[in-house]
């Protein structure tokens, strides 16, 4: 049988700078996949301090990935990536048009940006230097953000509605990833069930990898604290 592909959207492959254990760059590159968007992987190593670099503090000042460079686009944040991404594939299903429906979306991805990702990027910033167990009120802010998650999974499929969308790939590469300290709670039912859900996509191979990587680290660290 014949393979098609989706026709280039960018006259020149564009190049995405991160490391895959991080959610955010997982969180891209999984977009990209859903989209049939070819992009160029840079790997910045987080672990021997890459984003730092004088190479890569040129690409984005804040020394903080993912970095996606398209021609003369340089944008260094994820979400704002994905929505770039989405805005380039016509008829795409990721980030409809329907402002209603985008409106719920929005507002997951800000509450991944504003809430689920600080106390991920909090807690192991701390785990990596060895503050372990993790800071009581921290755990207890973030099991109230999964109690909000599971209270708005009653009543619908997906974070959005009864479709997957862009929040559901973002929103999950940050809890899957939590999950390697913080499990979840029996409370959480529905949380799980969503979540094996995503992980059941084949673009969540993409976040497999990366929680893998970072798995490899993480058990490091617990071998010393």
């Amino acid at each position: 049988m014949a393979q098609f592909t989706k026709p280039s959207v960018f006259e020149n492959k564009p190049i995405l700078y991160g490391d895959e254990v991080s959610p955010p760059v997982r969180f891209v590159l999984m977009t990209a996949s859903v989209l049939g968007i070819d992009l160029k992987f840079h790997h910045i190593d987080l672990f021997c301090s890459e984003n730092k670099s004088d190479f890569f503090t040129k690409i984005n000042p804040l020394q903080k990935v993912p970095a996606l460079v398209a021609g003369d686009d340089v944008i260094c944040d994820s979400h704002a990536i994905a929505l770039y991404l989405c805005g380039k594939r016509k008829n795409q299903k990721l980030y409809p048009r329907d402002p209603s429906i985008k409106a719920q979306i929005d507002q997951m991805l800000f509450f991944n940006s504003a809430e689920l990702f600080p106390i991920d990027s909090a807690i192991y910033s701390e785990y990596f230097t060895g503050k372990w167990p993790a800071d009581e009120q921290k755990v207890k802010n973030w099991y109230r953000l999964l109690d909000h998650l599971d209270g708005r999974l009653k009543t619908r499929t997906w974070l959005a509605g009864e479709k997957l969308y862009l929040c559901d790939i973002c929103c999950a590469a940050t809890v899957s990833t939590l999950q390697l300290l913080i499990p979840l709670l029996n409370r959480h039912k529905n949380v799980e069930i969503w979540l094996n859900r995503v992980q059941a996509l084949p673009c969540f191979e993409i976040n497999k990898s990366g929680l893998k990587r970072l798995n490899v680290f993480v058990e490091k660290i617990k071998s010393i604290v």
